[in-house]
């Protein structure tokens, strides 16, 4: 249990570190941003209601799709929708609700704004896997930082909607992180192992990805917040 505890607290670290690069490394530096950042960290941690709702529903109704509920089919289905596509959906939903109840915003604002819904989520489920995985898959969760990474994606995407007028980024904010994810959970689904010696290579893949979009969103922001593009409120 000490070690599960540990394990938990250097969980932690990743997002803390992104949380305080958002609120004091950015543009801004006023005390209104640094509280509408704090906003929507704690807006991802709420974001969980959602997904637990969206979860139920999309369970409910898989289950009167699905006979059997050992086929690989419907095991896609609980990773990709039920778990996966419910949690992109309900944190974008947040985000737009979120970003409503701000009175203007710049494109780098909006993507702050995003990956903070999603590391307030990351935070509080990481709190359930404490209690159903162990401490190197809590470590490596909290070293991918999965959630802020694909936050940060899907608010790249969306401030790029704006700025262009395109809606098609918008989507593309959602589908992706999405696909992503999705792939990710099944990959390291037991049904998928068990089809062969190579179906580690998918997670594994996908979990450097995520590392280099860790790093992609720490460049990024770091060259944006002296770009006008970026930094002018839509």
């Amino acid at each position: 249990m000490i070690v599960i505890v540990l394990a938990y607290l250097a969980s932690l670290i990743p997002a803390a570190v992104i949380y305080f690069w958002f609120r004091n490394h950015m543009y801004r530096k006023d005390e209104d941003y640094k509280l509408s950042c704090r906003a929507a960290f704690l807006k991802g941690v709420q974001s969980s209601l959602l997904v637990m709702l969206f979860s139920f529903s999309l369970s409910m109704l898989g289950s009167f799709l699905f006979k059997d509920k050992t086929t690989l089919l419907y095991i896609a289905y609980r990773k990709f929708i039920v778990l996966a596509f419910a949690e992109e959906l309900a944190k974008f939903i947040t985000f737009r609700r979120f970003l409503n109840t701000r009175s203007s915003a710049s494109a780098l604002d909006m993507i702050c704004y995003m990956t903070l819904v999603g590391l307030g989520f990351e935070v509080i489920e990481s709190v359930v896997y404490a209690f159903t995985t162990n401490a190197g898959q809590m470590l490596v969760r909290g070293i991918t930082a999965m959630h802020a990474g694909y936050g940060f994606l899907m608010g790249y995407l969306y401030a790029g909607s704006r700025l262009t007028g395109k809606r098609i980024y918008a989507v593309l904010g959602v589908l992706i992180p999405f696909l992503l994810h999705g792939a990710y959970d099944f990959g390291l689904s037991e049904q998928f192992l068990a089809l062969s010696d190579n179906s580690p290579f998918l997670s594994v893949s996908l979990a450097l990805f995520a590392l280099v979009l860790l790093i992609w969103m720490f460049l990024f922001t770091r060259k944006a917040r002296n770009n006008p593009v970026y930094t002018v409120n839509l």
